[in-house]
């Protein structure tokens, strides 16, 4: 009987080109986000995620090390991907603190003039 490990779909070596598309997709991932390309990042982290469940599980496959060490390295890199993703989220909630701080000083400002000025 053939082992189940050595045959199927993911044998003779598209295993190894399946966890390599799955870096390469985790690597565009980062290029989008260090373009701040955030639809590029969820686009690309979608087919990611279908890439990695098409990669055998079995640990006995044959190239069970390469599929490992690849899922290692797109963990590493979606790291960085999440990293810059909250850096980003930081800054927007920042920029919409300072926009609704700098909202409420106008219509301050404007209550002051509307009334006349500012009491004496």
């Amino acid at each position: 009987m053939e082992d189940p490990a050595k045959s199927g779909p993911k044998a003779g070596g598209e295993a190894r080109r399946a966890a390599a598309r799955l870096v390469a997709l985790t690597r565009q991932m980062l290029r989008c986000a260090e373009a701040a390309d955030w639809d590029g990042v969820m686009e690309r982290n979608a087919l990611r995620e279908a890439q990695a469940r098409s990669l055998p599980d079995d640990p006995r496959h044959p190239d069970a090390s390469v599929i490992r060490d690849a899922l290692q390295r797109s963990l590493e890199l979606e790291e960085e991907v999440r990293k810059r993703m909250e850096a980003e989220r930081d800054r927007l909630g920042t920029e919409s603190r300072d926009e609704q701080h700098s909202r409420a000083a106008q219509r301050a400002y404007r209550q002051i003039a509307d009334a006349g000025g500012p009491p004496e």
